[in-house]
């Protein structure tokens, strides 16, 4: 039932970009070029993204898309920052919210139990 998430991982680990919407996918820890949203509560993930300095902001036509494009060729820096920013979020665990959460809920589930 979840392959299209467990392939969506394994390719993450092999690619130098991932070109999504800005979805769930604006959380994965890799440089994220961000297309056009399907609904307005996607913006605030390509504006995160870009805060974070893991992504673009929403390139919402073929032309600001390829202008993206030519940057990361063009301008290698860019993709390395955005990798150095990566690595600095992942030290502040911006990127293991699931994880404490659920650790925070199992954490309050054991107090309620003792």
């Amino acid at each position: 039932p979840f392959h299209s998430v467990s392939t969506t991982d394994d390719l993450a680990n092999v690619s130098d970009v991932l070109v999504c919407k800005p979805s769930e996918m604006a959380f994965y820890s890799i440089p994220k070029l961000m297309i056009r949203r399907v609904g307005d509560h996607e913006q605030k993930s390509a504006l995160r993204a870009a805060e974070l300095g893991d992504g673009t902001l929403e390139a919402r036509t073929v032309r600001e898309i390829m202008k993206n494009v030519h940057v990361f060729l063009d301008s290698p820096q860019v993709l390395i920052n955005m990798n150095k920013s990566i690595e600095k979020n992942n030290d502040i665990e911006i990127y293991q919210g699931l994880e404490i959460a659920v650790k925070r809920a199992l954490d309050r589930a054991n107090e309620h139990n003792a």
